[in-house]
């Protein structure tokens, strides 16, 4: 990606995943270690829950085994700017609540078939509190985020071909809407992207209203994900950039869509060749477009506030076996 460069008083911290999270200051490189878990050699992944994150150590897996549930492990919860971790619980699992201040816990029992057997979910504060009953999921399925209008249901483990979610209701245990090639996700919007009949459309589902507005794309452009703002009023997407012979996709771009009125804008500098992963969400303080792109040993992260005319730079070393986690949520 190209721009200009981020300021070094520029604040920006982002936390990291990996062998030991930490909190890393964009700009000038710095890392501070996140205080409070073991240090055993695990690996942790980051995931974006309510005005935090949930930390959780990679399971071990079962060998020959893809459908068998992992052991359960322990779940910690990292607020945003602390210093270090709290305990939850254990679980296989975990979700964003549709609320402010909890997140959902998923277990199976040891040694579950996770395609034929049912989850018990619970869902609890960030101090650990349990918050309602448990609540048994259909067979198959775990929680993916937990709406304004149920629970965002996801296949587990997926299967070949598309992914099938369901929109769950747990009262009355019935799927009110299902979705293939899901966008995005948040509590009050479900982004996903149908067969291009001729033209590509984003279709975004507004929770609980149940209305639905359409957001185009340019030329043969084509989505794969995306991420709400925080006040859930944009939509940004990673869409096809270039198109080589053929038809398959050569480039990809970022751009942000406005939900009231349906206008999509290319962020520029964004453009990066097909093979280049992107992560990119919205960080809830600032309300900042956040992408992160791995280059040979560093990561390249910038920076985009609508209005900007084009992206802020920088690039940044973290230890071996880490790397840069973004907002994916609305929180």
């Amino acid at each position: 990606m190209t721009g200009r460069p981020l300021p070094r008083d520029a604040g920006l911290r982002v936390p990291t995943g990996g062998i030991q999270p930490a909190w890393l200051s964009v700009a000038t490189g710095r890392i501070n270690p996140v205080r409070g878990l073991p240090g055993d050699g695990n690996s942790y992944q980051l995931i974006r829950v309510a005005g935090g994150w949930a930390v959780l150590p990679f399971p071990p897996g079962n060998a020959g085994c893809t459908s068998c549930a992992p052991r359960r492990l322990p779940v910690y919860y990292l607020a945003d700017g602390s210093p270090a971790v709290r305990r939850l619980g254990a679980a296989d699992f975990t979700a964003p609540a549709a609320s402010a201040g909890a997140l959902w816990l998923i277990s199976y029992r040891p040694g579950a078939n996770m395609r034929t057997a049912a989850a018990i979910a619970q869902q609890v504060s960030v101090t650990g509190q349990a918050l309602g009953p448990r609540l048994m999921l259909p067979a198959g399925y775990v929680i993916d985020q937990a709406t304004r209008a149920g629970l965002l249901l996801v296949p587990q483990p997926a299967g070949p071909g598309p992914v099938r979610y369901e929109l769950w209701d747990a009262s009355t245990r019935r799927v009110m809407r299902s979705f293939v090639h899901l966008v995005a996700a948040a509590p009050t919007e479900i982004a996903w992207m149908p067969a291009c009949t001729p033209a590509c459309r984003v279709h975004v589902l507004h929770l609980p209203a149940g209305h639905t507005d359409v957001i185009s794309l340019p030329g043969r452009s084509q989505s794969w994900q995306g991420a709400f703002s925080p006040d859930g009023r944009l939509l940004a997407l990673q869409v096809t950039a270039r198109i080589a012979a053929g038809g398959r996709a050569a480039a990809t771009q970022l751009a942000v869509a406005a939900l009231t009125t349906g206008r999509l804008t290319i962020i520029p500098g964004s453009t990066v060749g097909i093979g280049n992963g992107v992560v990119f969400g919205w960080q809830a303080r600032t309300g900042q477009l956040i992408a992160v792109v791995s280059v040979r040993n560093h990561w390249q992260i910038a920076v985009w506030r609508p209005g900007d005319t084009r992206l802020s730079i920088a690039f940044a070393q973290v230890p071996e076996s880490s790397w840069p986690v973004v907002d994916q949520g609305p929180y």
